[in-house]
């Protein structure tokens, strides 16, 4: 049977050991939380190695070429882009700062695709600088900046546009993305007009194919159908009117994970399976050519990996005698509850088998009403406890911040009974690095 870490809460390796303490990667979180300190990111090796196999698997039967490619926004670092290269996965970065991270982690510029909807000149020139990255096209000046770049540059640009298929997931507004009045891609309607652009702009342009992307946390099959559909009728319009034929499809990602337990996603060997057979059966039927398949997931590859540590510092009775448990974390190193009113799984990390009925919110440190990390949690803890937040490799890391002035927690990967630190703890030095105080405010008054 096929693991899909993205239908639990808990990591793969996590388990609870004879001391009623957390473990992950056979290490205990507790003694971690001590050597390491706390607010503290743990991100679970054998989480990711699983949920990348899931979907290796599940485009197994795919009859021509295929890829998973990570989205790196969800997570990324050094370490990661190292995982990525290890896995045989592709990135897909969205800003000059991901590119650079990939190459001086050595991936290889051919499995990079860069993509954004407000891509800078530097982005694009550095992109074409590196040959065999890929340019996903967002609208068309910024077609046009790449092919006065790429003919400046005396190169070829390799690019996809990117649709929106129209489609919109059962998920919060904030991530769709595959609406027609999503700030992101091309609409239907528009497509023509690009393709006619890149037909008389053929020294300058490779176009390879599609991508498309519906949005983010998606619970459901269907729109995954009807998002392949609608590509593969575009593909047949395209090789028909223009000659240009898809050679690459990249269906996205957007697959949702297990926050709490009403959460219901679809495995992600489910997932890669039913959209390789969608996407076979689809070019197969209208006599087009199999294009190089690739699947985009970000969130659920690392999500289901990542487990906050707090220690829990005061704990208020409020007037309707609800019990709040403030922890030393909070909005800066989550923002998502705060954001999308995110909800999330919640354990004592030193004390797993402690429950109660009581209605607890878990609140962070920081100056805002909206810095609720977890509302009922049902959890019984008090002062020096440890708290446990399951779900939280995507997007905390890539959404923190320094409000109030706090640095950022330290990231450890755990592997087989191996912590290692890929994301040091910031410290008050971090924080005024790159302040500058004018020469006037340092005269004596």
């Amino acid at each position: 049977m096929v693991t899909s870490p993205n239908t639990r809460i808990w990591p793969h390796s996590a388990s609870v050991n004879n001391l009623d303490h957390l473990e992950i990667g056979a290490l205990d979180v507790c003694e971690l939380a001590k050597k390491f300190g706390t607010p503290l990111w743990l991100m679970d090796y054998a989480s990711i190695f699983q949920a990348q196999e899931a979907c290796r698997l599940g485009l197994l039967n795919y009859p021509g070429e295929k890829t998973v490619l990570y989205a790196g926004k969800a997570f990324l670092c050094l370490a990661m882009c190292k995982i990525v290269n290890q896995l045989k996965m592709g990135l897909d970065v969205v800003s000059l700062g991901e590119l650079e991270t990939a190459i001086e982690a050595d991936v290889k510029p051919e499995n990079i695709f860069l993509h954004g909807n407000n891509k800078s000149g530097k982005e694009i020139e550095r992109a074409l600088e590196l040959r065999h990255c890929k340019i996903v096209i967002d609208n068309m000046s910024e077609l046009d900046l790449v092919v006065r770049l790429a003919k400046r540059a005396q190169t070829k640009a390799q690019i996809l546009l990117r649709i929106k298929p129209g489609i919109e997931p059962d998920t919060h507004d904030h991530i769709k993305t595959g609406q027609e009045t999503s700030k992101f891609g091309i609409g239907l309607s528009e497509v023509q007009d690009y393709l006619s652009y890149i037909k008389s702009n053929g020294s300058e342009l490779d176009f390879l194919g599609f991508h498309a992307h519906i949005g983010s946390q998606a619970l459901e099959l269907d729109v995954y159908r009807e998002s392949v559909k609608v590509l593969g009728a575009l593909s047949l319009a395209t090789q028909k009117d223009f000659g240009l034929k898809t050679k690459l499809l990249d269906v996205g990602g957007g697959l949702g994970i297990t926050y709490v337990e009403e959460d219901r996603p679809p495995g992600l060997y489910e997932w890669a399976s039913t959209i390789q057979a969608c996407v076979s059966e689809t070019y197969q039927s209208q006599n087009l050519a199999l294009p190089h398949l690739m699947i985009e997931p970000g969130r659920s590859i690392v999500g289901t990996a990542g487990v906050t540590i707090y220690e829990v510092g005061h704990v208020k009775r409020l007037a309707n005698n609800s019990l709040c448990l403030a922890v030393d974390g909070g909005m800066a190193d989550n923002p998502r509850p705060s954001t999308y009113n995110a909800k999330y799984t919640a354990a004592i990390a030193n004390a797993m088998s402690r429950k109660s009925a009581e209605k607890v919110s878990i609140v962070g440190k920081y100056c805002e009403s909206g810095d609720i990390i977890v509302k009922d949690a049902g959890i019984e803890a008090g002062t020096g406890d440890l708290i446990a937040v399951f779900g939280t490799g995507a997007y905390n890391y890539s959404m923190s911040s320094n409000y109030n002035r706090t640095g950022r927690p330290a990231c450890l990967l755990l592997k087989e009974g191996q912590a290692d630190i890929i994301l040091e703890r910031e410290t008050i030095t971090d924080l005024t690095r790159q302040d500058r105080v004018p020469a006037w405010l340092e005269a004596k008054q």
